[in-house]
């Protein structure tokens, strides 16, 4: 997948930037519909179902997202003819379930004008894109130089 550990480091750096910034792109993006002050939801008494099936698709992602952060398992096989290209799915994985949380915020923000759900989720976000980090770099660090 990748020839050496530093292209693949720096392709994960920076796949890993887009997905730390792109959340202030769905905040900018949100701000237009908080200034109306008002959703795009014409019936607002789905707002509190759709944040409680959110919130719970939101911690079975998280769920998943960690049992394959710390899982020796995952990808066990690939272990021994690709170690570089391991670390970076399994940190590739982590990045887009972290980044599903801030897009469910967004539509919540959407639907009901109301800034608070993308900041919340965002801030959920960010926090388990730094884990994910953190795991990668133990991870980067049980590779050999080559």
């Amino acid at each position: 997948m990748f020839p050496d550990k530093n292209r693949m480091v720096r392709n994960a750096n920076a796949l890993w930037a887009v997905f730390v910034i792109s959340p202030v792109v769905y905040i900018s993006t949100t701000v237009p519909i908080v200034l109306q002050g008002r959703g795009l939801a014409r019936n607002t008494d789905i707002i509190p179902l759709l944040f409680l099936a959110l919130a719970a698709v939101s911690i079975s992602n998280i769920g998943v997202m960690v049992f394959i952060q710390t899982s020796p398992r995952i990808m066990a096989d690939r272990v021994r003819y690709d170690p570089i290209g391991r670390v970076y799915l399994i940190l590739s994985t982590g990045a887009v379930l972290s980044e599903a949380l801030s897009i469910y915020g967004l539509v919540l923000t959407l639907l009901s004008g109301s800034i608070f759900y993308v900041l919340g989720f965002t801030l959920v976000t960010w926090i388990c894109l730094f884990w994910v980090r953190l795991k990668f770099k133990k991870n980067l660090g049980r590779i050999p130089d080559k």
